[in-house]
């Protein structure tokens, strides 16, 4: 009996469907490799396009970050580890080593300051510093659990809901109690005049130096904000919508629903900024 001849046909789709496979496969590599490679390669700290140099220069002198924080006017980057506290300026920059333990809470107010919250180690006292001709010079005896510089000093949220306002002298100009500080969150304007406050079932936004609401209000539990670049307003979002709100009135828009990422305004140059690997790089302004 003689063999069935194969259809040439039959191999010819089997062939078809073999290599259609094996394209669909690579396809999803490349694809797998652009949207894994590129997204880190685009944030690598020390290539961007603003704080490369910086980030170099703390990467270098202080391997093992926990947080880090930005001049107003851009210009320097303090980063901390478990045992230091490392400060990179100038061009190219250089790195200012300061032995300090227990940092939990570091900004710049708008006179140029470093400030630092020391949670207290071994059984010493939590205090607040600045740092003035090289060395960290007391302005309070309390670690806040939330830190902002401003224009003149800064606003510090104690554990306890205990909202307190600073000159750069140390000199208390404000005090407010909220309900709590549990997973409120500070945001600074752009001129470090207003501080809008946010997350735990509040928003609001006070002023800087006395600690006075304004007017401005959102309807809705709010879980991002963005203040706008050289404007009184704040792009808000809420779970379903976002708003467009003006700080010192009460008159809000409505924006574009879209996909945001979280970023913090630096004052002076209008930059926004997000951790990248425990260092700033810069991000598109929300739109």
């Amino acid at each position: 009996m003689t063999p069935p001849r194969r259809n040439p046909n039959k191999r010819l789709q089997t062939l078809t469907l073999a290599v259609t496979v094996a394209l669909a496969v690579a396809l999803g590599g490349i694809m797998y490799l652009s949207l894994t490679s590129l997204p880190y390669l685009a944030t690598s700290p020390t290539t961007d396009p603003s704080f490369g140099a910086l980030n170099a220069c703390l990467l270098s002198a202080v391997p093992e970050r926990l947080g880090f924080a930005v001049s107003r006017d851009g210009a320097s980057v303090a980063a901390w580890s478990p045992r230091q506290l490392v400060v990179c300026a100038g061009t190219p920059p250089v790195a200012t080593v300061f032995p300090r333990r227990a940092i939990t809470q570091a900004t710049w107010d708008g006179e140029g300051g470093l400030w630092i919250a020391s949670g207290g180690f071994d059984g010493g006292t939590s205090a607040l510093l600045r740092l003035e001709n090289g060395e960290f010079v007391e302005r309070g005896a309390f670690a806040p659990a939330a830190l902002v510089g401003t224009a003149k000093g800064v606003v510090g949220l104690e554990p306890s809901g205990q909202l307190i306002a600073l000159s750069s002298a140390g000199e208390v100009s404000a005090t407010r109690a909220l309900p709590t500080s549990r997973n409120v969150h500070l945001q600074v304007s752009g001129d470090g005049a207003l501080v809008a406050l946010y997350g735990g079932g509040r928003f609001a936004v006070v002023d800087a130096v006395t600690l006075e609401s304004t007017p401005a209000e959102a309807p809705c539990p709010v879980k991002n904000v963005w203040w706008r670049a050289g404007v009184p307003l704040l792009l808000v979002e809420c779970i379903d919508l976002a708003l467009e709100i003006n700080a010192l009135d009460s008159h809000s828009a409505l924006a574009e629903p879209r996909r945001r990422i979280p970023a913090t305004l630096v004052g002076a140059p209008g930059l926004y900024i997000q951790s990248c690997d425990v260092l700033p790089c810069t991000v598109e302004a929300p739109r």
